[in-house]
């Protein structure tokens, strides 16, 4: 599916990218650019910035990088054309018919058909609910646990009536392809032929991506059946794994307050909004992952996670402690009164002691220092297995003081002295270092003269026409800079202005010079202003020495042809005006 160049542009001058990006990362202002913690791998220290000027993105870390439409790939995993079209209906920017290919049409028709057919499914739950006796049970749920008419409407929250064949029957009479609805999940194929629903007598939560869309469903028994929850199978518009449910809703909330607090379930999240609380996220039945934690760190400075003082709360926290310090992300846990979860919690004792709980909980890593010595027994070779465990963490804080502030609790909790557990800290980060030296090994960079060359290029782009049309080749030897130079040599060709831009778009999915290319239009200028002639001059001046050396080597090895050549195109260089 191909869209105008045109299309394209007017949809790019639209979507400020720092306002885009800024809905999905914690951007803060740092001289021209911005500067934030990178959605697309761990870091602690931002290293992912975005440029206004060049309405471009890099990140230093994990080589990401490019322009709107190349974050809004990534970070929602869509092609481009579904990005062009998402970005250009945010910006009310009507689209002409794209020239279509069959198999990226066909699909883009799926998504948006799954999409349309879950909005469809949501509202017919959502209206047994709230106007059909059949949806009795679904209101006699919710209300007994307070959950008032306006988060049900927010929500949209449903009923699915005890039939076999409601949904069914409502999607057949509206036309809908039925293997269709098989495929978003609403119905199941019988063997002997047609559909059944897959949920039935059950309240029903749909589950919105980031961006509005309803991509599925959880649905919770209202007896004692099993399974008790359950939720939309896997399909191109929904992966749990990814999604959180709530934070359509709670994401401008969480930007305000900087604290996002993930809770156990829907109806945790349900309650905390009724009372106000609107910050709170859940996972979809499964444990809290590195992807959740990575998309939570783009909204919030701090996450408190809250579960139950069960057994499985507590080992579910000790889970999730790695993934918070791997993505560089502060957290706290905060386990509730033995018998209470933050639904239970905030009915009974209110909304004020429920913050005020939040406020006192404890540093994610503490919790797991002290539950893991608790849980470790008795005796010293129990106790040294467990500060193992403990220390092998530790060895990924990558903060030194809070490091420093941790060996002295264990030491004091341990009675084991502080010089040894520093030895035993020292063995296990080395280990670590050990593990992850491949993953920090870096390809080649260009060498000074290309990187120079590079930013005249993209910083100066009026000042290189010389350099192009007099050998620049002689300079450039790194694979994805020749890439780059080339690129913007086809635009001078083709009597086009140098713009980035352009040679980005040049580059013909070259990711490694498209990701050099980013990183130098994010990056300052490292040629000032007045001293870019100068520079001009001085790579003029080298290209001129190294044809000489190359013409003097040509002669020398007796291959004339290339002689002539390079003797050709200095005759070249010194006619022009």
């Amino acid at each position: 599916m191909e869209f105008s160049d045109s299309a394209k542009e007017e949809v790019k001058l639209a979507a400020n990218i720092v306002e885009v990006i800024g809905q999905f990362v914690q951007l803060k202002k740092a001289g021209q650019n911005y500067h934030g913690l990178c959605p697309f791998h761990s870091e602690k220290d931002p290293s992912f910035t975005v440029s206004p000027s060049k309405q471009m993105f890099h990140c230093f870390g994990c080589k990401k990088g490019g322009d709107v439409f190349a974050f809004w790939m990534d970070y929602h995993n869509v092609s481009f054309p579904q990005a062009l079209r998402d970005l250009a209906s945010r910006y009310q920017i009507p689209l002409p018919e794209p020239k279509r290919d069959p198999a990226e049409a066909k699909r883009l028709e799926l998504r948006d058909i799954l999409f349309k057919l879950n909005r469809l499914a949501a509202d017919f739950y959502h209206q047994v609910l709230t106007d059909s006796k059949s949806g009795g049970p679904g209101r006699s749920y919710f209300g007994d646990r307070g959950i008032d008419e306006q988060t049900v409407s927010d929500f949209t929250l449903g009923f699915a009536p005890d039939r076999w064949d409601g949904l069914s029957r409502y999607l057949r009479n509206r036309n809908v392809d039925m293997e269709k609805a098989v495929g978003a999940g609403l119905v199941i194929r019988r063997k002997q032929g047609g559909w059944y629903d897959r949920f039935r007598g059950r309240v029903v939560f749909p589950i919105y991506t980031p961006t509005g869309r309803i991509a599925g469903f959880g649905a919770r028994v209202l007896d004692d059946s099993l399974p008790k929850y359950l939720n939309t199978p896997e399909t191109p518009v929904f992966r749990k794994g990814e999604i959180l449910y709530g934070l359509h809703t709670a994401g401008p909330a969480i930007r305000r307050s900087r604290r996002a607090v993930v809770v156990g379930g829907y109806t945790d999240v349900l309650a905390l909004h009724t009372q106000g609380f609107p910050q709170a996220v859940a996972t979809l039945g499964t444990a809290l992952t590195r992807d959740h934690i990575r998309r939570l760190k783009g909204y919030a400075e701090e996450v408190i996670v809250v579960f139950d003082s069960d057994e499985a709360g507590k080992t579910a926290a000790l889970k999730s402690l790695p993934f918070f310090l791997a993505e560089g992300v502060t957290s706290r846990v905060l386990i509730l009164p033995e018998g209470e979860d933050p639904d239970s919690f905030v009915r009974s004792r209110g909304l004020e002691q429920f913050t005020e709980a939040l406020d006192g909980a404890a540093p994610m890593f503490d919790f797991f220092i002290d539950v893991s010595l608790e849980s470790a027994g008795e005796g010293a070779e129990a106790r040294v297995r467990a500060l193992r465990d403990i220390l092998r963490v530790l060895a990924g804080l990558g903060d030194r003081a809070l490091s420093a502030l941790y060996v002295r609790r264990l030491a004091e909790r341990t009675a084991i002295p502080e010089a040894t557990i520093l030895y035993e800290l020292k063995g296990a980060s080395s280990k670590a270092g050990r593990a992850s030296e491949k993953e920090r090994e870096a390809p080649s960079r260009p060498g000074i003269d290309e990187v120079y060359l590079l930013h005249l290029l993209v910083h100066y782009p009026g000042s290189v026409g010389r350099i192009l049309e007099s050998g620049w080749e002689a300079l450039i030897t790194h694979e994805a800079a020749r890439s780059v130079f080339s690129a913007a040599a086809r635009l001078v060709s083709e009597e086009r202005e140098i713009v980035p831009a352009d040679i980005a778009e040049a580059l013909d999915g070259d990711e490694a010079a498209g990701t050099l290319l980013s990183e130098i239009m994010v990056s300052a200028p490292i040629i000032p202003e007045d001293a870019v002639d100068q520079a001009v001059d001085d790579f003029l001046a080298k290209i001129r020495m190294k044809s000489e050396h190359a013409m003097s080597d040509a002669a020398r090895q007796g291959d004339l042809e290339r002689a002539n050549k390079l003797l050709h195109r200095k005759w070249e260089r010194l006619s022009r005006p």
